[in-house]
Formats: C-alpha cells, structure tokens, sequence
C-alpha cells in the first residue's frame, strides 16, 4: 500500500495543465522536426516512401504517435517531481539506446549521422521540453 501511496503522491504533484501543454508543444515540434526541417533528409536516410497514404492509416499512425508522446512525456514529468537529475540522467540513457539502436543499420557513415542528428536530436529536445515544463 506505501508503494501506491507514494506513486499517488508523485502523480499529484504533477501539474496537468503545464503536462498537456508541453505534449501539445513537442507533439508540434514533431511535426516541425519531421516535416519542414528534415522531411527530405529523414525520407532519404530511413528509406520512407509516401506511397499512397488513407486518412485512415494518417489518423493512426498520429494516434500511436500520440499516445507515445504522452507516456514518453509522463515519463520525464513522474522523474523531475523526484529529481531534475534523474530525469536528464534517463534522457541521456534514452538518447544513448535509440543512437544504439542506429548503429548497424547504416553502411554510410554519413547516413548514420544524419539518422542520429534526426532521430536522436528529436528524442532529445522532446525529453528538455518535457523536463523544463515539469520544472514550471
């Protein structure tokens, strides 16, 4: 019971307006990242085609991301209620497994970089958002 009782407290402690906002933020900075800023660069590395594309698959694949983005975001707001620490140190450990991830799937070097400095980069600036608006 101690142990529901202190994740209940750590729940409380979280601010929910500030929480939607920075989803609603990072959910736009995807967008932004993956649309106008590496959009050709992103289809070209990972070998994205835009076949013919339903409303339907839209509306999940942005309903997945979605979902996603608020677990990854309650993530870093459940850490920074018990350490601003914490949470950097599990973003660096999140930003460390997804460049991990990368590392053998491209025989470019330059393909891979550019697969971390989209991938990686977003990962990461999602995961600051996320803490600065935990901090507000």
């Amino acid at each position: 019971m101690n142990n529901c009782s202190l994740f209940c407290q750590i729940l409380s402690g979280i601010n929910w307006w500030w929480f939607a906002a920075a989803v609603v933020v990072t959910f736009g900075v995807g967008a932004i990242w993956y649309s106008w800023l590496f959009a050709k660069t992103w289809m070209k590395v990972f070998k994205v085609e835009m076949g013919e594309v339903t409303t339907g698959s839209i509306f999940r694949t942005m309903f997945l991301q979605f979902v996603a983005n608020l677990l990854f975001g309650l993530t870093f707001f459940v850490l920074t209620q018990l350490s601003v620490w914490i949470a950097l140190l599990s973003l660096a450990g999140f930003c460390a497994w997804e460049k991990g991830n990368l590392n053998f799937e491209f025989a470019k070097v330059k393909d891979f970089i550019m697969a971390v400095v989209i991938r990686v980069g977003y990962t990461f600036l999602a995961g600051i958002i996320f803490i600065l608006f935990a901090s507000i």
